[in-house]
């Protein structure tokens, strides 16, 4: 696709992506074509992992939330995380959450 996915952050049920030098796309498109390729790829190599936990035939929810944010680096990537996104889970599980960052 030539994007470059700057960050990456999971949540329990959600994944935050960084996502940079994606202007050839619009939001809407640029969502459909990563999850409809990750889910392709999560069913055809490892199924038998999640399935169990599938509500129906979906992988991802039907919803996403986009915004610009600027430059990304992990100082940027960290305070989103530590100022915005404590809802999602609670302090134990931010915890145990490792950040991978790509350069």
């Amino acid at each position: 696709m030539r994007v470059r996915i700057s960050a990456i952050e999971a949540g329990p049920d959600h994944l935050h992506l960084f996502v940079s030098e994606w202007r050839c796309y619009a939001p809407a498109e640029l969502v459909r074509q990563l999850k409809g390729y990750s889910s392709y790829m999560m069913r055809k190599g490892h199924k038998e992992l999640f399935q169990h936990l599938l509500w129906g035939k979906k992988f991802w929810s039907g919803g996403y939330f986009y915004r610009t944010v600027g430059a990304v680096n992990s100082t940027t990537v960290k305070r989103y995380i530590q100022e915005g996104q404590r809802k999602h889970w609670n302090e134990n599980m931010h915890e145990q959450q490792t950040l991978v960052t790509y350069r």
